[in-house]
């Protein structure tokens, strides 16, 4: 088993938030290398949907569930220059920290309480937090809170979890009340083509 391998079936059999927090924190030094030697594909998804939707420049932009800044330090390239990363380990925080892109990093669970005001950031981006194992459907709710009227959302969400993890419903409840729009969408996306345990994603685009 490959150590990539070995990391994805720890996280995706934690029982817990404090557990999921502990082994993304013993992860976080090697994290970047060994999702590279995967093939990590979400990156350019994300990059490609942010150019589409999402001015450069100073836009504030949330990053919610940053890790280690992978798609932080992406954005950044690209001359996204307002950038605030969220995530529950403090290990993926100072892994994300010394990419020196992001403004603002806070230790936050996704599901609880976000202490940002209403309306907050023009765009918020999640990757590879949808999934089994992690955040909750209700996590949606306080990420469109945050995100500015005719601002967007652009999150990847499994398959699995739409499916079987409550995330369509979600979706659909926040559609039916009008607080979002879809405005695009991209994929199935395999996050990790060359690791053995494989999770393919919807990558969704919402405008408030």
């Amino acid at each position: 088993m490959s150590d990539l391998d070995h990391w994805l079936e720890r996280v995706y059999s934690a029982g817990s938030t404090a557990e999921n927090r502990r082994i993304y924190d013993d992860w976080a030094d090697s994290y970047d290398a060994d999702v590279s030697s995967g093939g990590y594909a979400y990156a350019p998804v994300a990059a490609g949907l942010f150019g589409r939707h999402v001015a450069p420049g100073e836009t504030p932009v949330l990053d919610a569930g940053c890790g280690s800044g992978i798609i932080g330090a992406t954005l950044a390239r690209l001359g996204y220059a307002n950038l605030t990363g969220i995530d529950l380990s403090d290990g993926m925080l100072r892994a994300a920290g010394r990419k020196g892109v992001y403004r603002n990093l806070r230790q936050r669970v996704l599901g609880e309480p976000l202490d940002f005001d209403d309306g907050a950031f023009q765009a918020v981006v999640c990757t590879g937090v949808f999934t089994p194992g992690h955040a909750p459907p209700e996590s949606l709710d306080e990420l469109v809170r945050v995100t500015a009227k005719d601002g967007v959302f652009i999150f990847s969400c499994t398959e699995a979890a739409l499916s079987e993890g409550g995330f369509q419903a979600r979706i659909d409840a926040l559609t039916e009340t009008g607080l979002w729009t879809l405005t695009d969408t991209a994929g199935p996306v395999t996050a990790l083509p060359q690791a053995a345990i494989q999770h393919a994603a919807m990558f969704f685009v919402y405008r408030r």
